[in-house]
C-alpha cells in the first residue's frame, strides 16, 4: 500500500465505523431516537405545592421515548430538568414549586436526547372568578349575515386570595371552561351550526388558560341565517374550578340576547 494510500485509509476506516454506529443505534429496539414531551398534568402550579392535575391529583411529569423505528420504549428512563429556578423535579417526575409566580422552563431528557421545551406557569391559589363586565346584554345582528354579527367580549378575571407582600391578586395559567347553552341545551364543542366561540377573530376552543392578568374572554360569533327564531338567546358560561372544586364566584353566567339590526 502507497503511503497515499495509506492516509486514505483511516479516514474512509472511521467514516465506515461511525456509519455503522449509526446504524445500529437506528435498528435498537431499546435506545431512543427521540422524545415526546407533549402535554403536562395541568398548565399551573401553586406555589409551595406539588403539580396536581384537574382533580387535585399530584401527578407526575411524563414522556415518551420512541426507537428508530418509532415504536414506545415501555420502559425508558427520563430525567426532568427545569431550566429556571424556583422549582425542584424529583426522580419520579414530581415538581414543586418554591417560588411565588412567574413561568418555569421545563425539558426532557433519555440517552444524551433532549425534548423540546415545555412551559408551566407558579401562581398563587385560585380563590374567586368573577366578570369584568355586564353579564347581561343585547346586540343586534345584521342580515344577510356578515362576520361583524359577533357579541361584545364576555370576560372574567380569576384571582387569589394571598396577597402578601403587595403582590397583584391575579392568577395565570389556570383553566377556564367555557360553554354556550341554548334553549336549555348545552352545544357541543364542535357544534358551530348556530354559533362559534371567537377571540381577537379568530376562532377559539373552550378550553382556556387565564392570561398574566388573569383573565380570560370570548366573543359569541352568532350566524344570523340560521337562528331559530329573529330575538333569540343564549347562556355563555365560563366555569374554573381549584382541584376538582367550583371556585367562588363559579360558574360565571352570561345572557346574549340578540335580535335584528335597527334599519
Amino acid at each position: 500500500m502507497t503511503r497515499r494510500a495509506r492516509r486514505l485509509a483511516a479516514p474512509l476506516a472511521l467514516f465506515a465505523a461511525a456509519v455503522l454506529g449509526c446504524a445500529d443505534l437506528g435498528t435498537d429496539p431499546d435506545v431512543a431516537a427521540a422524545i415526546e414531551f407533549d402535554s403536562i398534568p395541568y398548565p399551573a402550579v401553586i406555589a409551595g405545592d406539588t403539580l396536581r392535575d384537574s382533580t387535585g391529583a399530584i401527578a407526575p411529569l411524563r414522556a415518551v421515548a420512541l426507537n428508530g423505528r418509532g415504536d414506545v420504549i415501555t420502559d425508558a428512563q427520563f430525567l426532568f430538568l427545569s431550566l429556571d429556578t424556583g422549582v425542584t423535579v424529583s426522580a419520579e417526575g414530581h415538581l414543586v414549586a418554591t417560588r411565588r409566580d412567574g413561568t418555569v422552563r421545563l425539558v426532557a431528557s433519555a440517552n444524551g436526547l433532549q425534548s423540546p421545551t415545555r412551559r408551566i406557569e407558579v401562581t398563587r391559589r385560585p380563590d374567586e372568578v368573577a366578570a369584568t363586565g355586564d353579564t347581561i346584554l343585547t346586540y343586534g345582528y345584521q342580515l344577510p349575515d356578515v362576520a361583524a354579527n359577533v357579541s361584545p367580549a364576555l370576560a372574567v378575571v380569576v384571582t387569589s386570595d394571598d396577597v402578601a407582600g403587595g403582590v397583584s391578586p391575579n392568577v395565570s395559567g389556570w383553566v377556564v371552561r367555557w360553554r354556550v347553552v341554548h334553549a336549555g341545551d348545552t352545544l357541543g364543542a364542535g357544534d358551530t351550526a348556530l354559533v362559534a366561540m371567537l377571540d381577537q377573530g379568530t376562532l377559539r376552543s373552550r378550553l382556556d388558560t387565564t392570561g398574566t392578568d388573569g383573565s380570560s374572554s370570548r366573543r359569541l360569533r352568532v350566524f344570523a341565517n340560521v337562528l331559530p327564531a329573529a330575538v333569540d338567546s343564549f347562556i355563555v358560561v365560563a366555569e374554573v374550578k381549584r382541584h376538582g372544586v367550583q371556585l367562588r364566584g363559579s360558574p360565571v353566567r352570561f345572557v346574549v340576547n340578540v335580535e335584528p339590526a335597527a334599519p
